[in-house]
């Protein structure tokens, strides 16, 4: 199968529009070889396939397609690495999405479900579970009208005070950026609460208060979320070694 039938194989399955398909473009940016942009697409068609039966449902499928780009967007070492970090982005954004819906009263939740599936070691399982939970949320038209309103990539904190959805907002934005990895979660728990004080320092919040330390623990369970799903996820990736612990 040629370049063109791969691209257009993914746009019908995700039911996307000419005009919000940048795939093509994306992938010539950063791969210069024909081959590697089919190794790429390849990938992208076997994941994609895993959500079969959501194909129907169009803002699942945008996100689903929202993770493809993201993922090409980031550097990886070898193309190997592409199809283990498409899943891990997706299965990092569809929590985070769940839990912006339900709340984060549900992580414990939604968590358990992850673990149970993982236990397996199997990716599709995974995802028809996860997809199920998805699936009242991406039909929810309150919950979508509501989305609409902000950037793709953007994740909703429900917060009681406008401060705290800022600073939230912007930490989030934050780790986005950040390398995040198992064995470098010390550094980063550091790096993370030195960010934290200077945003704030910047909005003016008073240190030790009641608002600085409860929203210091939302800020640090944002990073956990991320370590948990990465410990969950060693467990896919390899059988023979236990996850390591989110300290």
């Amino acid at each position: 199968m040629d370049l063109d039938s791969k691209y257009t194989e993914i746009k019908r399955f995700l039911l996307l529009p000419d005009e919000a398909f940048n795939l093509e473009q994306l992938l010539n940016k950063y791969y210069n070889k024909e081959a590697d942009r089919l190794e790429i697409l390849g990938s992208i068609i076997y994941f994609i396939q895993n959500f079969s039966i959501f194909k129907t449902i169009k803002p699942f499928m945008k996100s689903v397609y929202f993770c493809i780009e993201n993922t090409v967007d980031m550097e990886i070492e070898s193309l190997s690495d592409f199809k283990e970090l498409l899943i891990k982005n997706a299965l990092m954004r569809f929590v985070q999405e769940y839990i912006d819906y339900a709340q984060l009263t549900q992580k414990r939740q939604v968590l358990k479900l992850l673990s149970d599936s993982l236990d397996k070691l199997q990716i599709q399982p995974i995802i028809i579970n996860l997809g199920l939970l998805l699936k009242p949320m991406y039909q929810d038209q309150d919950y979508l009208d509501r989305i609409e309103l902000k950037k793709a990539e953007e994740i909703t904190y429900l917060l009681s005070e406008e401060i705290e959805i800022k600073i939230k907002a912007k930490i989030d934005n934050w780790l986005k950026t950040q390398i995040i990895k198992l064995d470098n979660q010390n550094i980063l728990s550091r790096e993370l609460l030195h960010k934290y004080d200077l945003l704030a320092k910047e909005y003016h919040l008073i240190e030790n208060s009641e608002t600085y330390q409860n929203l210091s623990i939302e800020v640090m369970e944002m990073l956990t979320m991320r370590l948990t799903m990465l410990s969950l996820m060693e467990a896919v990736s390899n059988e023979s070694f236990e996850p390591i612990p989110i300290k």
